[in-house]
């Protein structure tokens, strides 16, 4: 059988949907995930399910004509609905699934996911009820690697693909001022494109890079984001601050458990509140969840 996963843009849905694709390969099948970043983990890939990138729009009914069966994670791009017309099988997964968007809900084929489960469990759900597959790893550090090698090495990510999601830098100087002086050895990591504004920070070439950066590493501290979801996959204790109590449930990371910082579950209910969440999160509030929940692990 040959099956395409086609991914969302984000880095932790391409790390969640790509290890169907590996548990696929492993049960014998022909398995290809399609997503940008993935290709940049190098030597961490797990051997097995190529990967390509996300096809043009115009060139969706040609690339995917091959395929017995299409998994699409359904991110309601324009993408996504072309691949939903497709003539061939297509197993859709829907963060919430809407009929006067999406269309009527196949039973047999659609997958909405579960709004109190993460999503790894959701995905791990979907590949069991579709193709009676149970999801693998979709990394495995390359040799030479220690996991935790540096104990008191607290990774930081202060940057997130929407600045909503963005705890404030002076939050996250204050907090890592407060680890050092415990004799924590705090260090800030962000994308060479995020570098400007954070010259104290590592910018790793690839992901290949930062994923042996945060496996190496002894806790991980950042905002809802990509590296949150790696550092969860590779066991490292973390906490992850979000300003959506309501969607939290479903996107934080769903691997290795970890902490969360959000803001009070009032909040929530009151929409011009919302946006003020980073008020509602102090740093002093971040340090010590971080000490009672993720260094004491």
């Amino acid at each position: 059988m040959k099956l395409a996963v086609v991914c969302a843009s984000g880095i932790g849905d391409a790390l969640i949907f790509h290890s169907l694709s590996a548990a696929a390969h492993a049960a014998g099948w022909d398995a290809v995930t399609y997503s940008n970043p993935l290709s940049g983990f190098g030597r961490w890939l797990v051997p097995g399910p190529k990967i390509l990138p996300h096809p043009s729009v115009d060139g969706i009914e040609e690339e995917f004509a091959s395929y017995d069966a299409v998994l699409l994670q359904h991110d309601n791009s324009p993408k996504a609905f072309r691949i939903q017309s497709l003539p061939v099988p297509v197993y859709a997964f829907y963060g919430a699934h809407l009929p006067e968007k999406h269309g009527l809900f196949r039973e047999s084929r659609d997958f909405a996911a579960h709004r109190a489960r993460t999503m790894v469990e959701n995905a791990n759900e979907t590949a069991l009820r579709f193709f009676q597959l149970t999801p693998v790893s979709p990394l495995s550090p390359p040799p030479g690697l220690i996991h935790k090698r540096f104990k008191r090495r607290i990774l930081i990510h202060p940057t997130a693909s929407s600045h909503e999601k963005i705890w404030p830098k002076e939050h996250f100087l204050k907090t890592a001022e407060a680890f050092f002086r415990e004799g924590y050895e705090p260090v800030f990591v962000v994308a060479p494109a995020e570098w400007s504004g954070w010259d104290e920070a590592i910018a790793p070439a690839t992901l290949e890079e930062l994923a042996s950066l945060v496996y190496e590493s002894g806790a991980f501290l950042g905002n809802d984001s990509g590296p949150a979801h790696l550092a969860s996959l590779l066991k490292i204790p973390h906490l992850v601050i979000g300003g959506d109590g309501l969607q939290m449930p479903l996107w934080k990371p769903g691997w290795h458990p970890g902490a969360l910082a959000l803001p009070p579950s009032w909040l929530m209910r009151f929409k011009a509140f919302r946006r003020r969440w980073k008020l509602f999160i102090p740093p002093e509030s971040v340090i010590k969840n971080f000490k009672e929940n993720v260094l004491r692990n």
